[in-house]
């Protein structure tokens, strides 16, 4: 059987660094994992997600990092979930004759939602939520239904994985709920239960050929 790689990207290293140590060097089973820092926002992480693909030609493509939890939903802090479906919803204008922002949803070139496919091969295994990304996290940009979780990257990561043909998936870990002062976040904690989650993901059986059962 030939070796699979698996790349696991981080927007920081101060995401990358406690599952490195964790994990090391994760080799078993015909899987492999390559460690990649994209760097923060939509624009860095959809750069590097290219040329992580371009260069590594994975079976599949994880980020992994620490997000906020939407005000009022039943997730904890330093729970940690798969991604099911993101979107860039700061895509829009702020308008000062209302002092709203006023989104972009019905231009056809506005970024749609994007739905990963294969989590339904792990959601027994983990809680899936839908997200939302913004450039400037906990932004007062309005919820959708169905939007749990807000990251910074998701939606540009999900966008690049799918035009180059390539599984992807999102794990993300709780650190605060958006709009908590920044001195109540709950990061160490949130990067525990980050590196837990991505061990058990990594061992998942179901992670192997995931392309192909997507």
């Amino acid at each position: 059987m030939a070796e699979e790689k698996i790349v696991v990207m981080t927007a920081t290293e101060l995401e990358q660094r406690p599952l490195r140590d964790r994990l090391g060097d994760w080799e078993r089973a015909g899987r492999r994992v390559v460690w990649r820092v994209g760097g923060m926002g939509a624009g860095a992480m959809a750069a590097a997600t290219v040329e992580a693909v371009r260069a590594e030609r994975p079976g599949v493509v994880v980020l992994v990092g620490i997000g906020g939890a939407r005000p009022g939903v039943s997730l904890e802090v330093a729970e940690s979930v798969l991604v099911g479906s993101d979107r860039q919803a700061d895509l829009g204008a702020w308008r000062s004759e209302t002092g709203r922002f006023e989104p972009f949803d019905g231009w056809a070139e506005a970024a749609e939602t994007i739905v990963c496919p294969y989590v339904e091969r792990l959601g027994a295994r983990f809680r899936v939520s839908g997200a939302r990304s913004v450039n400037a996290a906990c932004a007062p940009v309005p919820w959708r239904d169905g939007e749990e979780v807000e990251s910074m990257e998701g939606a540009a990561f999900f966008g690049a994985c799918r035009m180059a043909g390539v599984a992807f998936l999102q794990l993300r870990a709780i650190s605060n709920r958006v709009g908590d002062r920044r001195d109540a976040w709950r990061i160490p904690e949130a990067l525990r239960s980050l590196a837990d989650a991505l061990e058990g993901l990594l061992n998942a059986p179901e992670l192997l050929n995931l392309r192909d059962r997507g």
